[in-house]
């Protein structure tokens, strides 16, 4: 009789206990799902909202799961940093950084561990020396999905990325171009105003005088439970007037001012210089489903 309600009241224990909190046994690494079949992982930093059990990842780790469903994801790369010149009114102001890469949507997963790469954002241009581009976000494994990483804000032509760099250097110079699906391009120079840098949700703007673009605006997911913006493009430096950084992206600077530094898990580009150029936010991997 004691050994039989024991049985009952341990089974009541469990059958109380959330969802998110009932974890089968964990075999090679791999987390079993206490109910079988249900998808439930480990690593990176877990949440919830409501029924969803959310992994967030701000830097490099490894999702383990157990069980199989399909999932959301967010994947946004490391923006691009800002370029930076000695002297904006001899050469003209440099163009901001573009946005990493975004991707949202929503795929299978099964019993694995996928790597994940969070994408670092790209350095500042100074001394006329050009910015370099963040780098990409990933999801391996069998998923194995990539947002690339912002190019880089020219001291010329702007440089091709998730979403592409602003121009800088004066008249004529091209923004570079975004990759299609993931973001948009980075904005023309003017007389002394860099291009904005291309965001998720739009290009850079494309300046004709000295005053420096708008960064192209990011993108909305509220994956992780809130609406937050991400890969937005850096603004562009100008000799009358910066371009402002939009969604993550920083602001540009002006002759004497350095571009802004982008926000590390918006996936933002660097403001454009000014001296020297901002450095690119690190990028985000999010994934998020119903144990």
């Amino acid at each position: 009789m004691i050994k039989n309600i024991t049985l009952l009241l341990s089974a009541a224990a469990f059958a109380i206990l959330p969802a998110s909190a009932q974890v089968g046994p964990i075999v090679g690494g791999v987390p079993l799902p206490a109910n079988p079949g249900n998808l439930y992982c480990t690593g990176g930093t877990v949440t919830t909202s409501g029924a969803l059990r959310i992994h967030t990842f701000t830097t490099s780790g490894t999702l383990s799961c157990g069980g199989s469903a399909t999932a959301s994801y967010l994947i946004v790369g490391g923006g691009g940093g800002g370029g930076g010149f000695v002297n904006c009114v001899s050469n003209g102001c440099d163009g901001g950084g573009g946005g990493g890469g975004m991707l949202a949507n929503s795929t299978l997963f099964s019993e694995a561990n996928y790597a994940i790469t969070v994408g670092g954002g790209g350095g500042g241009g100074a001394n006329s020396a050009g910015a370099t581009g963040g780098t990409s976000s990933i999801i391996g494994g069998s998923i194995n999905l990539n947002g690339f990483g912002g190019g880089g804000g020219g001291i010329g032509n702007g440089v091709g990325g998730g979403s592409g760099g602003g121009a800088g250097g004066n008249v004529g110079h091209s923004g570079g171009a975004g990759t299609p699906g993931q973001g948009n391009a980075g904005g023309a120079s003017g007389s002394d105003g860099g291009g904005g840098g291309g965001g998720c949700g739009a290009a850079g703007q494309s300046v004709t005088s000295n005053t420096g673009g708008q960064g192209g605006n990011g993108c909305a997911s509220s994956i992780t439970g809130s609406s937050v913006t991400y890969g937005g493009g850096g603004g562009g430096g100008g000799t009358a007037s910066p371009g402002s950084g939009l969604g993550g992206g920083a602001n540009g600077g002006n002759n004497s001012v350095s571009g802004g530094n982008a926000t590390n898990g918006l996936g933002g580009g660097g403001g454009g210089g000014g001296p020297s150029g901002g450095t690119g936010g690190s990028g985000i991997v999010v994934v998020s489903y119903q144990p």
